[in-house]
């Protein structure tokens, strides 16, 4: 009976429907999901070959689990997800369920958000790892501030190879997500690297259960965070010799301190690019065989008194054979030491540093991070011995 009523007739019906009529509508037969699917995935802003994803909500989640029947579905998109903290199991088997539909090649780059209060439990998490598995996306970001420790077996899918990325960011408590599964199914062809400790609350063994065991021998860009013990990152530098970026993030939680004993001599020849606090810098740059020629070196002295950046700098710039480019980072109440910046070159200029730039951080930066002010007070090609400033 329903076919002999015209489809006009049925979509301005479907208009009238809550979320829930129309997605069990969609399950009756072909002809209502050929006319309320559509309805629904729009009403959830889904439209057919979207280059942008974002789910947040559960209602969300249960729509992308119908987003494959679009006929023209989307291809090599971003999706980004963000996870409530009631429904995280739920809004996880959604996303596993919507990814499993998809062919490869789909998805280009997927981050997952996950806040401090998400409990999940282990199926959850390995239905989502299998299903990610034959998207190959070349990107995957995950923010986690999850608490406990989850412990999960390694799917049978997850061997090196079955994954393709190129690219993982894994941010948050280290402890609390299963990264093995994923450093081992990305290790053969993954070429940037980023494992950051939100909290600074990771430990030694928890670094070496992570890194040790594993090898990226496509890796060329490895950033991490002050908490990693320097034995461990010169150990892994040394056995990544492709690696040419090197960047440590500094916690605002806790502080560490890199130690002065220099476990071994590393070979740096391959590092072109280096960010991070003075000290840690310092410790890397101590431990190479001999000095390396840099295309950048970045300092972060958001942290130091104003009495310590120029000694700190110095120290830094002594174990370099050259650097192209050199760019330091001061909070606001430091910014007279801008005014003392010639004198660094002064013994340096064998370096050929030939661009300097100094990033200025309003005084909230440190409190509030959404506060800070990236404003260049200083540029200046040493070559010609000429320099900019606004202050």
């Amino acid at each position: 009976m329903i076919d002999l009523l015209p489809n006009e007739i049925l979509d301005l019906i479907g208009q009238w429907l809550d979320d829930e009529d129309l997605r069990a509508a969609t399950m009756v037969c072909a002809l209502l999901r050929a006319i309320f699917l559509p309805i629904y995935l729009k009403r959830n802003e889904f439209s057919p070959g979207r280059n942008f994803i974002s789910l947040k909500g559960l209602s969300k989640f249960r729509a992308f689990k119908s987003y494959h029947h679009f006929p023209l579905p989307p291809r090599y998109a971003y999706l980004s997800a963000i996870f409530s903290w009631e429904d995280t199991d739920t809004e996880l088997s959604c996303l596993a369920y919507a990814l499993a539909q998809f062919p490869a090649g789909t998805f280009r780059s997927i981050t997952l958000y996950f806040t401090r209060y998400n409990l999940i439990h282990a199926e959850a998490l390995n239905e989502f790892l299998a299903a990610s598995v034959p998207i190959q996306c070349k990107n995957l970001f995950i923010m986690a501030l999850l608490p406990g420790k989850h412990h999960i077996d390694v799917p049978p899918v997850y061997t090196p190879m079955a994954c393709n990325l190129t690219k993982l960011t894994i941010e948050g408590n280290l402890n609390h997500i299963p990264f093995q599964p994923l450093l081992f199914g990305a290790s053969e062809v993954l070429e940037e690297l980023s494992l950051c400790s939100v909290q600074a609350t990771s430990t030694s063994f928890l670094w070496k259960t992570l890194l040790n065991t594993t090898t990226f021998p496509e890796l060329r860009s490895f950033r991490t965070s002050e908490d990693m013990p320097l034995p461990l990152l010169l150990d892994f530098l040394s056995r990544h010799p492709k690696v040419s970026s090197l960047a440590i993030d500094v916690n605002t939680c806790n502080k560490t301190m890199p130690t002065d004993n220099i476990i071994k001599k590393v070979d740096l020849k391959s590092l072109k690019v280096i960010s991070g606090p003075p000290l840690h810098i310092f410790a890397v740059l101590h431990s190479a065989f001999a000095a390396p020629s840099l295309a950048r070196l970045s300092l972060l002295l958001n942290h130091l008194p104003n009495m310590s950046i120029f000694p700190e700098v110095l120290k830094c710039l002594a174990f370099c054979q050259k650097v192209e480019a050199f760019q330091v980072t001061i909070p606001h109440r430091n910014c007279r030491a801008s005014t003392q910046t010639n004198n660094i070159f002064s013994d340096f200029t064998s370096l050929a540093i030939k661009t300097f730039k100094i990033t200025l951080l309003e005084t909230d930066y440190l409190l509030l991070d959404d506060n800070a002010s990236n404003e260049d007070i200083m540029v200046s090609d040493t070559s010609s011995n000429t320099a900019h400033h606004s202050f």
